[in-house]
């Protein structure tokens, strides 16, 4: 059993029959990986993504980082720096952190320039520091994430479930 780290959207699903829902998209995989004996748990962040820690078969892990809009980080332990990954995959996570909606700024004053020296620890703690809580907007037939900043599970809360 191998442990990996994903960034991973959530679906909308406006026509539900019992009303509009949305949810993590790494649900539509939860049969594949309790075959495999595994779990799975979220914790949700800016830009309608989760935080999402997997424990399963190493090939079930190797399915879900090819699934469109999931980015699995490659490193399977929160203290490990990311300075283990290639200059590459670390500019390809903090692209993605950018683009979930945490600015620049915010990300290189938190983070700082390098972050081959950050653990995966600190990324997740940084982007699971707020969320916007989503509600239905009836006039577009949407589910829209523009409510109040929610607080967010913690990165310690969410590995201890899995």
């Amino acid at each position: 059993m191998a442990t990996g780290w994903f960034l991973v959207p959530y679906i909308h699903d406006v026509d539900n029959p019992m009303g509009p829902l949305r949810y993590c998209a790494m649900d539509d995989y939860t049969a594949q990986i309790r075959e495999d004996g595994g779990n799975w748990s979220e914790a949700e962040c800016l830009g309608d993504h989760a935080v999402v820690k997997v424990s399963a078969f190493t090939a079930t892990l190797t399915t879900l980082a090819s699934v469109p809009g999931f980015v699995q980080v490659p490193l399977g332990i929160l203290d490990t720096p990311l300075g283990e990954l290639t200059p590459q995959q670390r500019t390809a996570i903090k692209n993605k952190v950018e683009a979930l909606g945490y600015s620049a700024a915010e990300i290189k004053d938190k983070l700082g320039s390098n972050w081959a020296n950050v653990t995966l620890r600190k990324v997740f703690r940084f982007v699971l520091t707020r969320r916007l809580k989503p509600r239905w907007d009836s006039g577009s037939g949407q589910i829209v994430l523009d409510g109040p900043e929610q607080v967010c599970k913690t990165i310690e809360m969410l590995d201890s479930e899995v």
